[in-house]
C-alpha cells in the first residue's frame, strides 16, 4: 500500500468518526430540545391541573415524552454507529485488498528484477568468454553494470 493510500484511509477513517461524533451530537441535542419542550408542557399542565388525577395524568404524560425522547436519541445514536461500522468495515476490506496487492506487486517485482539480473549475468559472462579483447571485455563490463542498474531502477519503480 502507497503512501498516497495510507494517507488517503486515514483521511477517510478521521472523516467517519467525524460524522459518527456530528451523529452522536445532534442526537444529544434533538433529546435536549425534546426534554425541553416536554418540560415547559409539563410545568404549564401542573399549573392549570385541577385536581391530583389531573396533576398525575401530567407526570405520566411528561414521564412518557421523556422515555419517547430519549428513544429518538438511541434510534439515532444506533443508526450512526451502524453506518460507522459498515464504514469502518469497508475501510478494512479495502485496506487488506491494497496490502495483499501491493505484496503481489512487490513480489512480481522481486521475481522479475531477479529473473533480469540472471539473464545480466548470464549475457556477461558469455560476452565476456567471447570476448577477444580487453576493450570487448570492458563492453562487457559496462553492458552488464548498465543492465543491472536498469533492473534496479525497474524494482524500485514497481515497488513504489
Amino acid at each position: 500500500m502507497t503512501t498516497r493510500e495510507q494517507d488517503a484511509q486515514a483521511k477517510a477513517q478521521v472523516e467517519a468518526r467525524k460524522i459518527l461524533e456530528d451523529a452522536y451530537k445532534r442526537a444529544q441535542e434533538v433529546y435536549e430540545e425534546a426534554k425541553k419542550q416536554a418540560d415547559i408542557v409539563y410545568e404549564e399542565a401542573k399549573k392549570i391541573a385541577a385536581d391530583k388525577q389531573a396533576k398525575e395524568a401530567a407526570d405520566k404524560a411528561h414521564k412518557e415524552a421523556l422515555n419517547q425522547a430519549k428513544k429518538v436519541r438511541d434510534a439515532i445514536t444506533a443508526e450512526a454507529l451502524v453506518v460507522h461500522k459498515a464504514s469502518w468495515d469497508q475501510m478494512e476490506k479495502d485496506y487488506k485488498e491494497a496490502v495483499a496487492k501491493s505484496k503481489e506487486i512487490g513480489d512480481h517485482a522481486r521475481k522479475t528484477y531477479d529473473d533480469a539480473k540472471k539473464r545480466a549475468d548470464t549475457i556477461h559472462k558469455e560476452a565476456k568468454k567471447a570476448a577477444v579483447d580487453k576493450q570487448a571485455k570492458e563492453a562487457a563490463d559496462k553492458a552488464h553494470k548498465e543492465a543491472l542498474e536498469q533492473a534496479e531502477r525497474d524494482y524500485r519503480e514497481a515497488v513504489r
